[in-house]
């Protein structure tokens, strides 16, 4: 059937349409506690572009509105410092997010709304029955290990890292699954980032965003990791020998980078402070467990300017391998440029590095390529 339709009306549709897409573009958020405080401040973090919006509560109310022409990772925290069930993240776009609760924090609440919302909560339950815990499930482990490192529970410490182990390995498996069927959703740009990024090489992820549909390529996690590159030293040490040093280890003992040659070393570098290094000490000992041999061996060289808390941290870890303090200078962190920590150093038995910033389970990888 042919319809004609007159000018007036052709343009008054075109006008309706672009109204329509902008209110599509909005993201807003109604919250309502029974028990929140007047005039407490929540706040609405973008993860990717670090943009902060505030508002106040009133009348047990808050709200917001953002501009969402792509989706994003967004925090929603009740003040600056928020405690466990204070806050709470979601990979949201244009829509509405519904938020009520009896209590003043985010434990127990229902949240509602789009269908960006529903897609959240498939996808907790997804990881809960694929890998034993849900998507918050990394930070509660994280949470409990800090715990456990505080009361110096070296036990238990080690057995939340085997958990810690257990479910990014499990995670990885069922992250593909999910991926492969919602190519097109937003949601799996943040499941390539959250259960795959760091946890196979930096290629593989990007072939996966790059196989992603079109409106989940849109989202601001795809664009990020899209644009990522492997870390660069700066100078360039790759495939040069690897400056030699001699350093202390916990009993005082001087250790040096040559009196290890004839054999690969990864030569690692953390803090107790730093808890992306904490987060990478399983990979770490797991590497350690599956290759230690003759050929093989692990030097950790902190840079922690406190040696109490380096030893605090060496009984908690229990990491079965050479342990060495920089001094005081960071003279061998200096020597290797290390700009950010974690970062590590594969040398091969001729003293020549090989590799660096293997993160995860490109540790293992890059292991097993070379002591095949």
């Amino acid at each position: 059937m042919n319809m004609k339709i007159n000018r007036s009306l052709w343009t008054g549709l075109l006008a309706l349409s672009s109204v329509q897409l902008m209110a599509q573009q909005q993201l807003k958020i109604n919250a309502e506690f029974e028990t929140l405080n007047d005039g407490q401040k929540v706040y609405l973090t973008d993860f990717i572009t670090k943009r902060v919006d505030s508002t106040s509560v009133a009348n047990n109310k808050f709200q917001f509105m953002a501009n969402a022409d792509s989706s994003t990772i967004y925090i929603v925290q009740l003040g600056l410092q928020p405690k466990e069930n204070e806050f709470f993240f979601m990979d949201m776009g244009a829509g509405q997010v519904n938020i009520s609760g009896k209590g003043s924090s985010f434990k127990d609440v229902a949240i509602t709304g789009s269908s960006f919302v529903d897609r959240w909560k498939e996808l907790d339950a997804f990881m809960l029955n694929r890998c034993g815990g849900g998507i918050n499930y990394p930070n509660e482990l994280a949470q409990k290990m800090a715990q456990a490192q505080a009361i110096g529970d070296g036990q238990a410490l080690e057995n939340l890292q085997k958990d810690f182990l257990l479910y990014v390995e499990k995670g990885k498996s069922a992250a593909k699954d999910w991926i492969a069927k919602y190519p097109d959703e937003s949601i799996s740009a943040y499941v390539i980032n959250a259960f795959l990024l760091n946890k196979i090489p930096l290629n593989e992820v990007k072939a996966l965003v790059k196989g992603l549909g079109a409106n989940a390529q849109r989202s601001k996690l795809a664009h990020l990791m899209l644009t990522l590159e492997e870390p660069k030293l700066s100078s360039n040490l790759l495939n040069q020998q690897a400056p030699d040093f001699t350093l202390n280890d916990e009993k005082g003992v001087a250790v040096k980078l040559s009196d290890f040659k004839g054999k690969y070393v990864l030569l690692d570098f953390w803090a107790s402070w730093c808890a992306p290094c904490r987060k990478e000490m399983p990979f770490v000992k797991a590497a350690f467990e599956k290759y230690n041999s003759p050929k093989f061996t692990i030097l950790s060289v902190s840079i922690d300017t406190e040696p109490e808390k380096w030893r605090k941290a060496l009984t908690d870890e229990k990491m079965p391998w050479k342990q060495l303090l920089d001094d005081s200078n960071q003279q061998v962190s200096t020597l290797y440029n290390v700009a950010f920590i974690p970062m590590n150093f594969l040398i091969d038995p001729t003293g020549k590095i090989i590799a660096f910033g293997l993160y995860g389970e490109n540790i293992n990888k890059q292991l097993g390529d070379v002591l095949k």
